[in-house]
């Protein structure tokens, strides 16, 4: 009896932490898919030159003070080619989001 016992709460825990992993992935792809709409956005808005990919000089322009920018832009641009593409804001966002909990 304390077999069965035991082996049912071994499988409710592991529904359980099922549960919790796939609401959390289900979690991960909605703001990945904002985050990648909140980019588009910010694409839309400042890539002057249209290549895709957001510049330091056109970043600047979202921001009344620079200092802020340097900040944000040190962070965005996380393989430091001079560029803040896709990838690098939604790994950025969902690497914030992951500090959080």
């Amino acid at each position: 009896m304390k077999i069965f016992v035991i082996l049912i709460l071994t499988v409710a825990a592991i529904l359980i932490g099922c549960t919790l992993f796939a609401q959390d992935a289900e979690i991960r792809k909605a703001m990945e898919k904002a985050a990648r709409q909140a980019y588009k956005d910010m694409l839309r808005d400042t890539d002057k030159n249209n290549d895709g990919k957001i510049s330091k000089t056109e970043f600047y322009t979202l921001w009344k003070d620079q200092k802020v920018a340097e900040k944000k832009y040190l962070a965005w641009d996380t393989d430091k080619d001079g560029f803040i593409t896709e990838e690098e804001y939604v790994k950025v966002i969902l690497d914030l989001e992951k500090k959080k909990k």
